[in-house]
């Protein structure tokens, strides 16, 4: 299962509350035994449903997962669509880093280039 939430209430765009709980830690418990990989929540939608080529490379997505072999499926979509993947490890990792609001990724529009 892709994970592509953030914690918004909507329609005010509010952070919900969490409890200290990453959003996908929720996510996952609602599905047991799947295996989850977070993916395709860190940009804005108009640039993930756009052209995944710029400024003569690649847009990045970032990814993370706890299961490797579910986490090399997404790469693979991933890279099948035209954006350059990056691992940014497990969930405890990689979910902190691309969750909006609080982690440091969200929004942060990437380009490999070459």
């Amino acid at each position: 299962m892709i994970d592509a939430n953030n914690p918004i209430e909507g329609p005010l765009f509010k952070p919900a509350e969490l409890n200290g709980r990453l959003s996908t830690e929720i996510f996952a418990s609602l599905v047991p035994g799947a295996r989850v990989v977070k993916a395709f929540n860190h940009l804005q939608l108009h640039l993930i449903s756009g052209d995944p080529h710029a400024e003569g490379g690649s847009r990045v997505l970032f990814y993370s997962g706890d299961d490797a072999r579910s986490k090399a499926e997404v790469g693979s979509l991933i890279a099948k669509l035209g954006f350059a993947g990056i691992d940014l490890g497990p969930i405890s990792i990689g979910g902190r880093l691309v969750q909006f609001p609080g982690g440091p990724l969200p929004t942060l529009n990437l380009v490999k280039l070459g």
